[in-house]
């Protein structure tokens, strides 16, 4: 029952870190990774959850309390991942280079979900049993969502490979 909630609050965390990521631009050159479904996303987590303005200002207090941390983990992502595109897309595949670099993520991902995890537990603490059981339909349902969306772009990759013009 434990892992359940901490799901769920972890469904409300997401949503919340993707506007508060949104509006903060994370995304290098003004391009947001989470896009404007997960700020629909977050809007929706809120305006079914029912949240009261003092739970609100406590999630965004929460969020504010950390988003240094996000700031400055993303950007050691996006070097990361700036230094793979860079090896990975020379004249010669070096595969070597390639794992060094990719492996050089290990560290940042691991705090991001270190992070995550924190906020998610302190978020937890603001929602009742009511909103943590929304919260965790709600995760349920975005799951699902992504996952009929990976379904839907790999068939749809499948079908152009196959396509003979």
């Amino acid at each position: 029952m434990r892992m359940s909630t901490l799901a769920a609050a972890g469904a409300v965390t997401a949503a919340l870190a993707a506007a508060v990521a949104w509006a903060q631009g994370f995304g290098p050159g003004g391009h947001e990774p989470f896009g404007p479904f997960g700020l629909l996303a977050a809007h929706h987590a809120v305006r079914e959850l029912g949240l009261t303005p003092e739970q609100k200002a406590r999630v965004k207090g929460i969020l504010r309390s950390h988003r240094e941390e996000f700031h400055e983990i993303t950007e050691r992502l996006h070097g990361v991942h700036d230094a793979v595109r860079q090896v990975a897309h020379q004249d010669a595949v070096d595969e070597a280079a390639i794992r060094e670099k990719v492996g050089a993520a290990v560290e940042p991902l691991g705090d991001l979900a270190v992070l995550h995890a924190r906020v998610r537990h302190e978020i937890h603490g603001v929602l009742t049993a009511e909103q943590r059981e929304k919260a965790e339909a709600l995760h349920d349902e975005m799951r699902a969502h992504w996952e009929e969306l990976r379904k839907s772009m790999r068939e749809l990759g499948d079908d152009w490979l196959e396509d003979p013009s």
